[in-house]
């Protein structure tokens, strides 16, 4: 049964890699976070857009689980042009955006942190509707947020930084529900700090078609030991298995946790 299932995920993976695609206006992150999750090196600038076309990157990444435990996959990561870069450049970028979108399993919308003017944003999203409803919003850029006091001891927003992410995501996510017309929740993320990869990489998995999901079901391609400062990992996994842990650790772990 084992080998019949490799096969039959061998084949699937084959013919079409799970495939996860990176869109939003320019200058969000989306290379960043692209090169964050597949180790890889696409040009990035912190002045001009360097995406013109839809990019894609794949990244091997082992199942967590079930009779194929263990097993290596293919993950593939689309990198999108940035929309909003020009007047010129806009109405080709969408016809990408219409044309490429289909062919993902799910759309990962980046929005960046401190850009609070979104107007163009939601016009693009309603532009886009039914193109591909399974997308799922994070917000980017967050160690950005101020007071700009991230504590890099432990690799974590400092409590104030923590109250305005959740209340931008609330902000965002309201008026972005009002433009889809459904519930939108943001799932807040910083690529240069590799922050909250495993609920942003989870939230995607939940939006994968039925018909693939159990090919995937198992994958966990980031922990909190990816983040989290090597002093302080092994405190963190310990508590997050319900094995004991440091006071210090138990603290940490209820503000991962947000408690």
């Amino acid at each position: 049964m084992r080998r019949k299932v490799l096969a039959e995920l061998q084949e699937e993976l084959r013919q079409k890699p799970l495939t996860i695609g990176v869109v939003g206006v320019s200058g969000v992150g989306k290379s960043t976070l692209v090169n964050t999750l597949c180790d890889t090196e696409l040009p990035t600038s912190p002045t001009v857009a360097c995406t013109r076309e839809f990019e894609s990157q794949d990244v091997s990444i082992t199942v967590r689980g079930g009779i194929v435990d263990g097993h290596r996959t293919k993950l593939r990561v689309v990198d999108a042009p940035g929309l909003g870069e020009s007047v010129e450049q806009d109405p080709g970028y969408l016809e990408m955006y219409r044309s490429e979108l289909p062919k993902c399993d799910v759309v990962l919308w980046l929005s960046a942190a401190r850009n609070r003017a979104i107007a163009l944003e939601q016009q693009y999203i309603a532009e886009l509707l039914g193109v591909n409803d399974r997308i799922v919003f994070g917000l980017s850029q967050v160690d950005l947020i101020d007071p700009l006091d991230w504590n890099t001891e432990v690799n974590l927003p400092s409590g104030e930084q923590l109250k305005n992410m959740r209340e931008i995501c609330r902000d965002r996510a309201d008026r972005f529900s009002r433009t889809i017309g459904a519930p939108v929740e943001f799932v807040p993320v910083s690529a240069g700090r590799r922050y909250n990869l495993q609920p942003l990489f989870s939230a995607l998995l939940e939006k994968v078609p039925d018909e693939r999901a159990w090919i995937f079901s198992g994958v966990k391609a980031f922990t909190a030991g990816d983040w989290v400062p090597e002093k302080y990992r092994g405190k963190v996994m310990r508590g997050a298995d319900g094995v004991g842990t440091s006071r210090k650790g138990a603290g940490l772990l209820k503000f991962l946790r947000g408690e």
